[in-house]
This record gives structure tokens, C-alpha cells and sequence, in this order.
């Protein structure tokens, strides 16, 4: 009776207890903006050996419909092996060390159904003019309308000294490539971690037909793969510094976009427990906005497989050329997708430090990397009166189970989210974001 009556007491102590309710954050999306995100904002980028192994493959149903699920969007082929990887005209195909025009026949018509544009890379490190100019012919003829550009070498500033030196080879090759391809576009310079020859390839290049200005970014090698670092990675260094110098180059000089065609966390494959868990996620969602808050045009994240090493942030997992699954940041980029295109739209986060905010349209992301679950009060950029829930969400930072409004992706590309309604009232309404979570509110 003694232990019954403790119990009893204990349990009124605790009904008389209120639970403690989510602190509140109050979040302003700003009605002005200055870009603009299209619907190829959330790309991939794949390693160029990728192609003549047949990757890319339309009877690959559960792929194809996984690139359907985010696309349509712009898919960048290169990579290190673009600048290992021979133009053989007379192959049959289907082998990784090269390519044959069969092989960009299946590119294509993997791109035919599933959407996709395609940024075809081409080996600038142990290749000739002359034969990257008949590989650039048959790539212009094959793919027709669903080629944006070409990207001349993967880079190339870590095997060429200096910008004179790059840019009397680029030209060479470009030159060539012009003479059986009138109409070719360019993207580069596509340096690693670095921005300091966009100015110059900007300048000199704009009239040859560069239309987009790229770079490639990572935050580190992945010996320093660390969730925490990786959180804070969009809040200084190497990401925003160059986002700001390529917004910069390509205020200056006019090309028709900026855009990082290669990036992920870490390099050289990043670091499973780090690269492909929920805080990967989180931190693709806060890279992307960077990137659009400073009119870039988008980025293409790299995944796919690799003979170098296992590309653990992959946001496609793969056994062999088969996709047996989907993987952090291919979470971040379909809540992105979630949210359609239209005016990118800053917003001032008040109440917490681990949260940023932004919108897209009349749409608002509120991305909490903090321990804490918080009410979010946010203030859109105009009326609705009611919106859909999508919250990203796992157990934990470090979790691979996640989720969007309640549904996982299924290998084959099943997606039922089920986001959760709620109204607005004028401008304004009020969303919970759990612990380490994401929410995007879609307004109707």
C-alpha cells in the first residue's frame, strides 16, 4: 500500500506538471527579391565513365524514375574520369574506359524520357582538339535540343599552373569544337574550391559562347568530415566566399548564369555516418539557398559510383548501375523541388541560432539544425489562406531513416508524402519544426 501511494503521488505531480511548449521563432520572408529559381535548380552531377558504362539507361525503370521524381532538372556529366576517359568513333559501346557514339545515343535517350538536360563533358587533360571536336559534333548531333553546354576538362587548376596557360588551352579546344559546332556553348572554368579565374574566363570567354560561369565546390577533404563542421560550412569559408565571388564575376561580365556544377560535403567520396545522414540533408537545403540568395543558377550534386573511391554522399545509392535506394542530400534536393521555381526570397530568422529561413515564391522553408523543437511564426511574402506541411524529418542528426511528410523513397521512386494542413491567416501562420528537421509550407 506504502509503494501504491507513492506512486499516486507521483503520478498527480506529474499531471499537475504542464509540458513545456516549443520555444517561438519569428521568421519574416521578404517580399522583395533579386533571382530567381528555376525548375533545374537541384541538379546531379555523374563521373563521364558513367556514360559508355550505360548508367544511364531508359530501361532502367526504378532510375528513371527517380530522375523523374526531382527533374526535370540538369544532369552534368564529367567528373576526374572525364579527363581519363577516350572518344573512340568507331567503338560499339558500353564500355567504362570510353566512349562511342552508341553510348551518347543512350544518354540521350535517357534524357528524352526522363526530362533531363544534359552539360557533356569532354577530356581536356590527355586528349587533342581534333578529336574532342568530332566527339563534340557527334554529342551536338545525338542529343539535339537537350545539350546546354560543353565543359571542357574537370579542374583544370589542379594540372594547369596558371590562367594564361588555361586559357591558350581551353581556346585551342573551344576553337576546334566551334569549327564543326557553330553553335556550341560552354560552361567553365570549373575550377576545384576556387573561383579566381571566373573573372578572366568570363571576360575572355563570353563571346565564344560560354553561357554558363561555373565552379566546383566542396567544403573539405573527407578525413575532416564532420557533422558539426558541416552544419556551419554555410555560414563562413569556402561556400559563401565563392558564391560571392562568382556572383560577382558574373555581374561584371554577363554571362547568362552562374551556376556550381559540381559540389557535395566532402571530397574524394565523402564519410559514411557524416555524408549521407540527416545532417547532410539539412545542410544541402542551406548550401542551395546560399547559392540562390547570391542569383546562382543552381547546383548539380555529385553522385553516382566511381572506380576512385565510394561516394558515400551519392543522393542516389547504387549497387553496380542499378539504384537500390535514395540518400540524404536527394532529400534535401526533392523538398527544394517541392517547392516549384519562382523569386527566391531572403528571410530574417529571430528567437534561435540554429535556424535559417528563406522563401521560394509564396513558399516558406524553415530549416532547424538546433536539439530543440520550435514553433515557427512566419510572415509571407503575400496573402494565401492555406498551406500544405512537408516536414524532413529523421530520429536523429545522424540517422540514414528519413523522410518527407511521412513517406520515404522507394528504390523505384514511390513517393505518398502526406503533408499536414494549415491555415493562414493574411500573411501569416504558424508551423512546429522538430529537432533537427526541415518544413516547407506551401501556400494555396
Amino acid at each position: 500500500m506504502r509503494l501504491a501511494a507513492v506512486v499516486a503521488a507521483l503520478l498527480i505531480v506529474s499531471s499537475a506538471t504542464p509540458a513545456q511548449a516549443a520555444p517561438e521563432v519569428a521568421i519574416r520572408v521578404d517580399p522583395a527579391s533579386k533571382s530567381q529559381v528555376g525548375r533545374d535548380f537541384a541538379g546531379f552531377s555523374y563521373e563521364k565513365d558513367r556514360v559508355g558504362a550505360r548508367m544511364f539507361n531508359a530501361r532502367n525503370t526504378d532510375l528513371v524514375r527517380l530522375f523523374r521524381l526531382l527533374g526535370p532538372s540538369l544532369l552534368r556529366i564529367g567528373g576526374n574520369l572525364v579527363d581519363m576517359t577516350t572518344w573512340n568513333p568507331q567503338g560499339t559501346g558500353g564500355k567504362a574506359t570510353e566512349v562511342a557514339p552508341a553510348d551518347i545515343r543512350e544518354l540521350a535517350l535517357f534524357a528524352r524520357v526522363t526530362g533531363w538536360k544534359v552539360v557533356y563533358g569532354i577530356n581536356l587533360k590527355t586528349n587533342t582538339p581534333e578529336a574532342a571536336a568530332e566527339e563534340a559534333q557527334q554529342a551536338a548531333r545525338i542529343l539535339g535540343n537537350d545539350l546546354v553546354a560543353f565543359e571542357i576538362g574537370n579542374e583544370p587548376n589542379v594540372y594547369v599552373k596558371t590562367w594564361p596557360e588555361y586559357e591558350a588551352l581551353f581556346t585551342k579546344f573551344a576553337d576546334a569544337i566551334k569549327t564543326k559546332v557553330p553553335r556550341a556553348k560552354f560552361d567553365g572554368p570549373g575550377q576545384a574550391n576556387s573561383s579566381s579565374w571566373a573573372e578572366d574566363f568570363a571576360r575572355t570567354q563570353k563571346d565564344r559562347g560560354a553561357n554558363i560561369l561555373s565552379t566546383h565546390v566542396y567544403i573539405a577533404k573527407n578525413t575532416e568530415a564532420d557533422i558539426a563542421k558541416m552544419l556551419a560550412s554555410n555560414s563562413s569559408g569556402r561556400l559563401p566566399n565563392i558564391s560571392a565571388a562568382m556572383e560577382q564575376a558574373w555581374q561584371n561580365h554577363g554571362i547568362p548564369q552562374w551556376r556550381v556544377t559540381e559540389a557535395n560535403n566532402y571530397f574524394h567520396g565523402g564519410k559514411d555516418g557524416v555524408s549521407n545522414v540527416q545532417a547532410a540533408a539539412l545542410w544541402s537545403l542551406d548550401y542551395m539557398s546560399g547559392v540562390a540568395a547570391r542569383q546562382g543558377s543552381g547546383i548539380n550534386f555529385h553522385g553516382g559510383t566511381s572506380t576512385q573511391f565510394p561516394l558515400h554522399y551519392s543522393p542516389i545509392r547504387y549497387d553496380g548501375l542499378n539504384p537500390v535506394g535514395v540518400q540524404a542530400v536527394y532529400y534535401g534536393e526533392l523538398l527544394w523541388k517541392l517547392a516549384g521555381p519562382g523569386a527566391y526570397h531572403a528571410a530574417t530568422v529571430s528567437g534561435a541560432d540554429e535556424v535559417t529561413a528563406w522563401g521560394i515564391g509564396n513558399n516558406a522553408f524553415v530549416n532547424n539544425k538546433s536539439a530543440t523543437a520550435v514553433t515557427a511564426k512566419i510572415t509571407l511574402p503575400a496573402e494565401a489562406r492555406n498551406a500544405s506541411v512537408y516536414v524532413l524529418t529523421a530520429p536523429k542528426l545522424d540517422s540514414k531513416e528519413i523522410t518527407i511528410a511521412g513517406s520515404e523513397v522507394a528504390q523505384n521512386g514511390k513517393f505518398t508524402p502526406k503533408p499536414k494542413r494549415t491555415r493562414v491567416s493574411g500573411t501569416t501562420t504558424a508551423v512546429d519544426v522538430p529537432a533537427h528537421s526541415a518544413v516547407l509550407v506551401v501556400t494555396r
